[in-house]
């Protein structure tokens, strides 16, 4: 969907006593990097929660290309989405590194949900906000330019993973070219070209093998329509 979430973690919003039956329930997983948590069409055994490192959601497709969904972080909780109903997962997740993971059995999941209500609750509010940002996204496809859609990528990887910095914001995050491409749908020569171009305008740049952005109040101007003169529209 072309966006991040770092705050993912609905578990927090949810009843003291609720967080501490989940937890109980957890078990801790290991991963290294480029092991599968989950794979595309597979059975949905549980949910889980990042406590370090991150994850990659992606979908191959029938022509073998690969589409770069999101990347989950510290807190972010997945995977939960399957468990409502009997789909098969729609992606596979891939672990970018070395990850700890905490994992919530199906069976858990189910009984917990029983007995508790707020769980369903609040599983409903993100599969809600999961449907507006895709609406918002296949917006965003229809109107924005590429410009427009990859500052607006940043923008959400800052929002989610920017750390304060005297002169902008570092994103602390493993984003590469071809992931913002594969996230937008188009080439990693494409994201280039426009990187280059916020570059030369003194608004990104690379720093400690991150994205910095300098200036975020002009970024996000790039994201309004061209001001039209009067001249423009006689």
């Amino acid at each position: 969907m072309a966006e991040f979430y770092r705050k993912g973690n609905w578990f927090a919003e949810l009843p003291v006593q609720v967080q501490a039956a989940i937890r109980e329930r957890m078990r801790i997983r290991h991963l290294n990097k480029g092991e599968h948590l989950y794979r595309q069409g597979a059975g949905a055994v549980g949910l889980y929660q990042v406590l370090s490192g991150f994850v990659q959601l992606r979908a191959i497709g029938s022509n073998g290309n690969e589409i770069l969904i999101t990347i989950y972080g510290p807190g972010c909780v997945l995977g939960e989405i399957p468990l409502m109903s009997s789909i098969k997962r729609a992606f596979d997740a891939l672990a970018l590194g070395p990850v700890q993971i905490a994992e919530l059995p199906r069976q858990d999941f189910d009984e917990l949900s029983r007995r508790y209500p707020e769980i369903y609750q609040r599983l409903t509010e993100k599969l809600c906000q999961t449907i507006v940002g895709l609406l918002a996204h296949i917006e965003d496809t229809s109107l924005l330019s590429l410009n427009q859609r990859l500052a607006k990528l940043l923008l959400s990887a800052a929002r989610a993973y920017g750390r304060e910095e005297q002169a902008g914001q570092l994103i602390d995050l493993p984003l590469t070219q071809a992931d913002m491409g594969k996230m937008l749908g188009v080439s990693r020569q494409s994201v280039h070209r426009e990187l280059t171009r916020l570059k030369s305008a003194g608004l990104v740049s690379k720093r400690q093998g991150c994205w910095f952005i300098s200036d975020l109040p002009k970024l996000q101007e790039s994201l309004s329509p061209p001001h039209r003169s009067q001249a423009d529209s006689d």
